[in-house]
This record gives C-alpha cells, sequence and structure tokens, in this order.
C-alpha cells in the first residue's frame, strides 16, 4: 500500500513521542521521512539520542537529525520530574543504547531541503517546542507554502499544564510558536483540550504487556509515563493522557476528532501570560469577521478509537522489539 501522507516528526522524546512515532511506523497511511529532535522534555543531547535509541530498538528505516539546542529566548529548567532526566525513563530496563548515528546535517536544514523537494507533500507532525520549524520558516520564509500543513500537539483552548495558562510544548518556547502561528503556514492543534480526552488505561498497558510476557520495554516505559501522571493527578484517574499520537491518530483516521477552525494566537508577554494559545471560540460570523482563521483546533475526541489504535501499534511494537533484540 502506498504512502498516503509523507511527514516529518519533529520532537523531543519524551514517553508520548515514543508512542507518537511508533503509531506512525505501524500503520501503512503513513511514511516517515525523517525524525528531527529538539530540546524540550530534555536536554537536546538526550532527545537526540532517545529518537536514535527508538529507531534502532524498534528496526525502523528513518534518518534521525539533531536539531535546536535551546529555545529562541525562553530559558527554563528540562521537566525532569515527569519523564525523568534522559526524557525516557523506564519503569523496567527501558530500550538499549542506539547503535546507530545521528545524521550530520542540522534538523533545520535537513526540514529545509525536504520540504523544497517535494512542495506540497510533506506533513510536518510537531510534538515538541516549535523551535526547529520556527527557524526554518525564517530562513526560508517560503517555505510555510510549501508544506502541506504543521499537525502539531500543543497549546489549549481552556487551561494549561505548566501554568494555569500555558501547555509546555508551546510554552517552551513561545516566540518561536508565535513565529509559526504567524507564518500563514496551514496548521492543525491538538491541544489539552483534546488530548486530556485520548487517554491510555490501565486495561491497555496490561494488554500491552499480556501480549509479549517476560521483557516487555514498551509496557514498561508506558507504566512509567502512566505512573507518573497518577502521581501528579490522583491514582484515582481512568487512565493517562497521550497527547502527542494524537496527531497521527488524526492522520489515520480524521473521523476521531472533531476540529474547528478559529483565529488563534501566541501570547509572549509577562503577568502569567506567556505560552498561552489564545484562541477565539466564541462563535464565528464569516459575514462580519473578517480575521483569518488560521488554526484547525480539534476540540472533542472518541477516546475508545483513539486508545485502541493506539494500543494495537504498541501491541505490534512490543513484538517488535523482541524481534529486534
Amino acid at each position: 500500500m502506498s504512502a498516503i501522507h509523507r511527514i516529518i516528526i519533529d520532537c523531543d522524546p519524551g514517553h508520548d513521542d515514543m508512542a507518537a512515532i511508533l503509531l506512525a511506523a505501524f500503520h501503512p497511511s503513513i511514511e516517515i521521512e525523517a525524525i528531527t529532535a529538539v530540546c524540550g522534555n530534555a536536554p537536546l543531547v538526550h532527545t537526540a539520542d532517545n529518537a536514535l535509541r527508538i529507531v534502532d530498538a524498534f528496526g525502523l528505516d528513518v534518518p534521525v537529525y539533531a536539531g535546536a539546542e535551546a529555545p529562541l529566548l525562553h530559558r527554563y529548567a528540562f521537566p525532569a520530574e515527569f519523564h525523568g532526566p534522559s526524557g525516557l525513563d523506564s519503569a523496567g530496563q527501558g530500550l538499549p543504547p542506539a547503535r546507530s548515528q545521528l545524521q550530520t546535517q542540522h534538523a533545520v536544514d535537513a526540514i529545509i531541503e525536504r520540504v523544497e523537494a517535494a512542495p506540497g507533500e510533506i506533513t510536518l507532525v510537531v510534538i515538541g517546542p516549535m523551535t526547529n520549524i520556527a527557524l526554518a520558516l525564517a530562513l526560508r520564509p517560503s517555505l510555510a507554502q510549501k508544506i502541506k500543513q504543521v499537525v502539531f500537539m500543543g497549546g489549549s483552548a481552556t487551561e494549561g499544564n505548566v501554568t494555569p495558562a500555558a501547555e509546555f510544548n508551546i510554552w517552551a518556547d513561545a516566540e518561536a510558536a508565535r513565529m509559526v502561528f504567524r507564518s500563514g503556514v496551514k496548521l492543525v492543534m491538538f491541544g489539552l483540550n483534546a488530548t486530556h480526552q485520548t487517554l491510555m488505561r490501565r486495561e491497555d498497558v496490561a494488554r500491552i504487556r499480556q501480549a509479549h510476557k517476560g521483557s516487555n520495554p514498551v509496557a514498561d516505559i508506558m507504566d512509567f509515563y502512566c505512573g507518573t501522571y497518577y502521581r501528579f493527578a490522583g491514582a484515582d484517574k481512568p487512565g493517562a493522557p497521550v497527547h502527542d499520537p494524537c496527531a497521527i491518530a488524526w492522520l489515520i483516521d480524521p473521523t476521531i476528532f472533531d476540529l474547528v477552525e478559529r483565529p488563534a494566537e501566541v501570547l509572549v508577554g509577562a503577568d502569567g501570560g506567556y505560552g498561552q494559545t489564545l484562541i477565539d471560540m466564541r462563535p464565528q460570523d464569516p459575514s462580519h469577521d473578517a480575521r483569518i482563521r488560521n488554526v484547525a483546533v480539534a476540540i472533542k475526541a472518541d477516546p475508545n478509537r483513539f486508545a485502541d489504535l493506539v494500543t494495537q501499534a504498541l501491541v505490534w511494537a512490543a513484538g517488535r522489539i523482541s524481534a529486534n533484540s
């Protein structure tokens, strides 16, 4: 089956980044052209290495490029309390060390080169801070018309997580996100208001573990991720949100989500608003409102279909790592 979506995954792995990469690798409608790493959940030295570990462990034939080591302006302490110091800590043995090497080309140059070689065909799936994308657009403003679309996990139409107003991926480099939002590129947003509806339930993790008894790094990693969420949010929760796979799941099956097109901006001011995605969710009347609706915002998800799709991919991946170990 020929690929329907040719994608570059720009990421900061990250447990749910790993789940997103594996969902893309699992489904025949997706062709991963490249993985580009950025700092975010952890320093770039870790996120780039984690991307290599994922590619090697699951036998993926995908080149990995290292990108931005720091946000454009913002500086913050990497959130080791959630993903662990490596960004991909595990409740068990985790993934083996990387065997392959990073590509020598910088991630930003790789994005530009690949998009310009196939104008209108490459979707950028951005599941970390938007630093690499902003740099690519700054170097080549015309790239906005050549990218098919930017499908991203970030922001929120409601509350934040790292602050009351802001979600982490956008907050980590709000200046970069603002540049992308204003670039004219087609944007599809999966923010917290939607991703909090998409849970990895305890029975899903159990299904992954049951599928491959004994050593099962995929189940170990998802156990760590879900356990961290329960420690922060409470053990009574029915499951842990798996944010990043939403962007891939929508490409595979758009009917899992409901989207609305809205005017949107990223705030970069102080006073607690830094990193907020300001989405105008008021009723829209195009005949009286000439503003550009620059973002298609996911507002509702089918949690059961989403969980089934992601769990299928992770069951497949658990078997694949066994075959490649």
